[in-house]
């Protein structure tokens, strides 16, 4: 069982196997702010652990991520955490806003949009 330790810690879920993508997000983090990276919802032990995050940032550019995972989350699981898509095709995306993600992003303007999202996010 998670502490309030855990519950109040400040992480968010970095989907992508873009190395650069995730060297670059953990470098515009502020020092309490942690980085989980991750490929699907298989790399969590059970669907809580994912809860105990902010928030979920998607690349859907990445062969590696099967785009279910947002269908996964929302009908499957019936997480309601805040997920954020960047990149991908315009069918990519119009699927990604049936499986009900949140917003969408180019993949240049995602790492100037995550100092919004970490205020946002910071109670």
């Amino acid at each position: 069982m998670p502490s309030i330790e855990d519950r109040l810690r400040k992480r968010l879920i970095w989907m992508t196997s873009d190395e650069n993508m995730l060297s670059a997000a953990r470098e515009s983090l502020p020092t309490e702010w942690s980085l989980t990276p991750a490929l699907g919802v298989d790399d969590f032990d059970d669907w809580q652990e994912i809860l105990l995050h902010r928030f979920l940032v998607l690349d859907l550019d990445d062969p590696a991520i099967d785009h279910a995972v947002i269908d996964e989350i929302r009908r499957e699981h019936q997480l309601n955490i805040p997920i954020f898509c960047y990149g991908g095709s315009e069918e990519e995306r119009l699927a990604a806003r049936s499986a009900r993600a949140d917003r969408f992003f180019n993949k240049e303007e995602i790492l100037a949009r995550l100092p919004d999202f970490l205020r946002q996010f910071s109670w």
